[in-house]
């Protein structure tokens, strides 16, 4: 089909074959026109986009008088790049004034928190109570770009008020830093992070507390009289030393019978390491009904899905039984990770090096596992008196040959 002319100079249209608009066929516009010595025709749009040979005109007649004046665009391929580019701009400022806008409030309630019930199953309810009780009242009205250490502090203060512990309040700064970085990473903020100038209150909150054999034993025998589940969970992690989340993820697939090894994938500190079963574990595990290769090996009873939270039978025998009597002190309190801290100790207890341990913890860097070391005084107590013996024979013999 070729270009027919219209009433309007300069307006062509082409019918569009097999293509209807209204009762009749649907048709291009385009203008023709020299500009800098060249002849130009350019597709102005097709009917059924609302173009009439009437817009086109004076679509063709702005572009002529811009030439006249020496004022761009001169071709409405120019015309339609300056658009777009107007377009990017205008998109760029509103995106700048919702960053400088951008409360803290806004950015944990609407961006950090949803994307947290994603990836955290679970702690996203700690961070949400530290928001809602703690930070909020101090920073959640403020925009980002506003907020300064000044602020940090004052939570820091407040929550030193209500004398939660060091541990707590550097959470709380964790999760603002966290919230900062979130909003960096996805383009909604370009400033500093406040909490690098903030520093983390100092604690000691090692946890002193660890089992006695005796101890562990008489918790096992309670707790399995009460939850057969909670038993078994527990049994693992005071045996073999696994957090209480490496155990409830174990599937079917990760245990070795033949080599009595447990495979922890993807653990808190992101390396795959083995664990060993002991004697009574495999016991306990052959006594299982065993599922398909990917199935959890601990599964809730709701839908056979992944357990979470340990059971509450945990804390009630550990009342029951009195570990907890007349104890102040949180870091002596016994936990579920007193179980696993039990492992660490009675390791160290019986001799083996801390490279070993730090092995079998699964820990990132020795200094974590360097705080067990202090929980073995009688090993320490052994050690000294080993070196005495050994020095006790030089130091007779010094003061013989000095008595000649």
């Amino acid at each position: 089909m070729t270009w027919k002319k219209t009433d309007y100079p300069g307006v062509y249209v082409r019918d569009l074959q097999n293509q209807k608009y209204g009762i009749g066929k649907d048709y291009n516009i385009s203008i023709r026109f020299q500009f800098a010595g060249k002849n130009y025709q350019e597709v102005v749009g097709r009917a059924s986009k609302d173009v009439s040979p009437k817009k086109a005109f004076l679509l063709l007649s702005e572009l002529k008088a811009n030439q006249k004046t020496g004022t761009p665009p001169f071709t409405l391929q120019e015309k339609r790049i300056r658009e777009l580019e107007r377009q990017e701009t205008v998109k760029a400022d509103r995106g700048l004034e919702e960053k400088v806008s951008l409360t803290f409030s806004n950015l944990f309630e609407k961006h950090y928190l949803p994307q947290q019930k994603q990836d955290k199953k679970q702690s996203w309810k700690d961070e949400e109570c530290l928001y809602n009780n703690h930070i909020k009242s101090v920073i959640g009205d403020k925009r980002l770009i506003d907020i300064a250490p000044i602020h940090l502090e004052r939570i820091k203060s407040n929550m030193g008020k209500s004398e939660l512990s060091p541990r707590y309040v550097s959470y709380a700064l964790s999760v603002i830093r966290q919230a900062f970085n979130f909003a960096t990473n996805r383009d909604l903020f370009t400033g500093s992070n406040p909490t690098k100038k903030v520093k983390k209150p100092v604690s000691d909150n090692r946890r002193m507390r660890f089992l006695t054999h005796e101890e562990a034993q008489r918790l096992l025998d309670e707790i399995r009289i009460h939850s057969v589940l909670t038993y078994r969970i527990t049994l693992i992690s005071l045996q073999c030393g696994l957090r209480f989340g490496e155990i409830t993820a174990l599937t079917w697939q990760d245990l070795n019978f033949h080599d009595d090894t447990i495979l922890i994938r993807n653990p808190k500190n992101g390396r795959t390491r083995v664990a060993f079963m002991t004697g009574a574990v495999k016991a306990m595990f052959l006594e299982m009904e065993p599922g398909k290769a990917g199935d959890f090996v601990f599964q809730n009873a709701k839908d056979n899905g992944r357990i979470y939270d340990i059971s509450g039978t945990f804390k009630r025998v550990v009342n029951k039984i009195g570990l907890n009597d007349s104890v102040v002190d949180s870091r002596l309190k016994v936990v579920f990770h007193t179980c696993r801290h039990s492992f660490a100790s009675w390791l160290v207890a019986d001799g083996a090096d801390l490279f070993t341990v730090r092995e079998l913890m699964g820990h990132k860097s020795i200094a974590m596992t360097e705080r067990y070391s202090h929980l073995s005084p009688d090993t320490l107590r052994k050690a000294v008196k080993s070196m005495e013996t050994a020095i006790q024979p030089k130091q007779g013999a010094d003061v013989v040959q000095l008595v000649k």
